[in-house]
């Protein structure tokens, strides 16, 4: 990542001079200074686009760990301990000001600002002529593909969190020329983020791009060949794949079947699969035995983790605090809800239950006794980014190949095919194989849709899919767990209860498979939007507290407009 850092921050000067915002006291004042210096730079080669679009890239170091810590210490599997500042405490307990440091609004604008000032100095209409076909190609468009999909992305993060945008796609770049901007909330920003994406997503892979310049199935999306590296990085790494940013979209959306046919194609155009990393027991000693499913992360593999925001500490500000924040601080740890997910799972040996989901102590969390105010004590700390390092540096995921599989459950359960997500997704794995053997199980939701193929109809698909497993087994017994009888789709008497079932266990999975990455309370979120129940979220999140506390959080979190964190942006003049 040193590389990188080195090459963009050449840049920074006519891309990136946003970050000033943080000392105005209001990002959008006529009179504040948080405008871009240029020059009137444009993009008109592949060389200026790339760094400009890397520039745009380091700004995601900004609101890295506050993405991971507002996203979870706020759900229901993260917990402060009794070294927290009472800033993490007012996060934890929904009482967050305007003066918590955690507070990264104006750093989600201020990336924002410098992807509009770059989509509108890139030039889409530059071409080359191949040699060997005299082919004309438009090799600028994959970059604004790229950078309106990091600026889709920070307004959706900034609208969950914050509860509306002030939404503008010109720059702010001169106090003496204002910009247009509307106030949206999630159900105004949605259309429009969803129309943007749309209009850009066949630059991915253009028509007028020839297989030759290696931007073709495998490398398709975010549309950089794999064949650009800086270090041990793939840039497709590093970018954020428009299809999953435009899948999550759908979901808010709740248009389900654009979503999983999105996630679909997300899928087979990358080979992603649910590969087979496990945790194992020793069926004869019961003891551990193989620890795999922490390789995924210390790996870095790009058919694995799709999207991650490296750090290093090579330059002040962009470096990560979360494993100290984990580790040597504790000030951050796993919460017993989360603990007791884990522990209540049944890992299947031979049809035989033995209690506990092995992602949980072997790579997710660790115990350690520890001597605290004179007494021995157990504590629970989060190993999982301990794990989560590249070129000797620390990343947080935005994307990994398990949390679209997941994702894509999500969306064909609420379409109406509760067993596609639950046995093809959780349990067998979907591939040809599953089809075939559990046909009698299926059947009825293999109805032909083209979001469903994963080896069916199409042959040249078999090979593609045949190493999906179902994602429970990683931590519950990956071979056995096909024998159990036990875990199936409960008998419900319609099929609403049904489809809540399975999205239950869904969620549940999020938890086990994908805890303390970020995405919790957004998850809460958007199932309580379904439902229109706020207080599914409620009672989620206040189950991780104790007494008193427990139904002080229930109550307020019942009323969705204190999900929210406080913002410093004044809305219609207040």
């Amino acid at each position: 990542m040193k590389k990188i850092l080195r090459y963009t921050l050449l840049y920074i000067g006519f891309g990136c001079a946003g970050w000033l915002c943080a000392s105005c006291s209001d990002f959008f004042e006529t009179d504040s200074d948080a405008v871009l210096k240029t020059d009137g730079q444009r993009y008109e080669d592949e060389t200026a686009a790339r760094a400009g679009l890397f520039g745009l890239l380091q700004g995601l170091q900004a609101v890295g760990d506050n993405y991971v810590i507002m996203g979870e210490l706020r759900g229901d599997l993260m917990d402060v301990t009794e070294n927290s500042s009472q800033e993490l405490h007012d996060i934890c307990e929904f009482n967050v000001d305007e003066e918590n440091s955690y507070l990264k609004e104006r750093e989600y604008y201020a990336l924002i600002n410098n992807c509009n000032y770059y989509i509108h100095r890139l030039d889409t209409t530059i071409t080359r002529r191949e040699e060997d076909k005299n082919y004309p190609v438009k090799v600028l468009r994959p970059y604004m593909a790229q950078a309106k999909t990091l600026r889709a992305w920070c307004y959706l993060q900034l609208c969950l969190d914050y509860g509306r945008v002030k939404y503008a796609d010109d720059a702010f770049l001169d106090v003496s020329r204002p910009v247009e901007m509307r106030t949206l909330d999630l159900d105004g920003l949605l259309p429009v983020l969803i129309q943007d994406l749309e209009n850009v997503l066949p630059w991915m892979v253009s028509d007028d791009t020839p297989t030759s310049n290696g931007w073709v199935m495998g490398n398709a999306d975010p549309g950089f060949a794999g064949s650009v590296r800086y270090e041990n990085y793939t840039a497709n790494q590093l970018m954020l794949p428009i299809r999953f940013v435009l899948g999550e979209l759908y979901m808010w959306n709740r248009d389900f079947l654009k979503a999983a046919q999105t996630y679909y194609d997300l899928i087979y155009w990358n080979r992603l699969t649910t590969s087979s990393y496990a945790n194992s027991y020793n069926e004869s000693t019961l003891l551990p035995a193989g620890m795999n499913w922490p390789t995924q992360f210390s790996g870095f593999a790009y058919s694995d983790i799709l999207t991650a925001i490296p750090f290093t500490d090579e330059y002040a500000g962009n470096s990560s605090g979360l494993s100290k924040m984990f580790n040597s601080s504790y000030v951050l740890a796993p919460s017993q809800t989360l603990i007791d997910l884990f522990n209540g799972q049944a890992y299947t040996i031979n049809t035989k239950p033995v209690s506990g989901d092995l992602r949980g102590e072997y790579g997710t969390y660790v115990r350690e006794m520890e001597t605290v105010n004179g007494s021995e004590t157990e504590r629970p700390y989060v190993d999982k980014y301990n794990y989560m390092e590249a070129n000797d540096n620390a990343y947080v995921i935005l994307c990994r190949t398990a949390l679209v599989y997941l994702r894509y459950a999500e969306a064909v359960n609420r379409l109406g095919k509760p067993k596609l997500a639950f046995y093809g997704v959780l349990k067998y794995g979907l591939n040809k194989d599953t089809y075939e053997i559990y046909n009698d199980l299926l059947k009825d939701e293999l109805t032909g849709e083209p979001w469903i193929d994963f080896g069916l109809t199409y042959s040249g698909n078999v090979g593609f899919f045949s190493g999906n497993y179902g994602l429970h087994g990683r931590g519950c017994g990956q071979q056995n767990l096909q024998l159990d009888p036990t875990y199936v789709i409960e008998e419900c008497a319609t099929a609403e209860d049904t489809l809540r079932f399975v999205e239950d266990e869904l969620l549940a999975e999020y938890a086990l498979e994908t805890a303390l990455e970020g995405n919790r309370f957004h998850d809460l979120m958007r199932i309580a939007r379904y439902r229109n129940d706020p207080s599914y979220l409620a009672d989620k999140v206040a189950d991780k507290f104790t007494g008193s506390g427990r139904e002080a959080i229930r109550a307020k979190l019942k009323n969705p407009q204190n999900w929210y964190l406080p913002t410093t942006v004044k809305f219609d003049g207040k």
